[in-house]
């Protein structure tokens, strides 16, 4: 009977493990998709101070996110994910809105990648 008790605390534990990664990594993903839609936005409206400004609170803030998503997901994706949005202030700075696009759309497309292949869903695991 202990065994039992002890494999189903276990299985809880590893549960509720997931659900702290699912609700998490999808959280900032959205968050970040939403300031990366905003930095672009600025940018097409020729806006670049603000897209600069944006930019920068964006990569600062990601930093301090990517210390909670490391305990969850491999350290080279957020990695990854750093040093394209640390060029987004640069691009922004230099006004270069193509640039921006590009960086943008390649950074969602990491975010998106998080969320649907690295995520503990069955599909995954099978």
């Amino acid at each position: 009977m202990n065994r039992f008790i002890i494999a189903v605390v276990m299985l809880l534990i590893a549960g509720i493990i997931c659900g702290c990664e699912i609700f998490t990594v999808t959280a900032y993903s959205v968050d970040y998709k939403e300031d990366l839609d905003t930095v672009k936005r600025l940018m097409e409206e020729e806006s670049y101070y603000d897209a600069y400004k944006l930019s920068e609170k964006t990569i600062e803030s990601w930093q301090k996110a990517a210390r909670h998503l490391d305990k969850y997901l491999y350290h080279d994706y957020i990695d990854d994910i750093t040093v394209k949005m640390s060029a987004l202030p640069v691009y922004a700075q230099n006004e270069d809105t193509q640039a921006v696009n590009a960086q943008v759309e390649e950074i969602k497309k990491q975010l998106t990648s998080l969320k649907e292949s690295e995520l503990p869903y069955m599909h995954n695991i099978l």
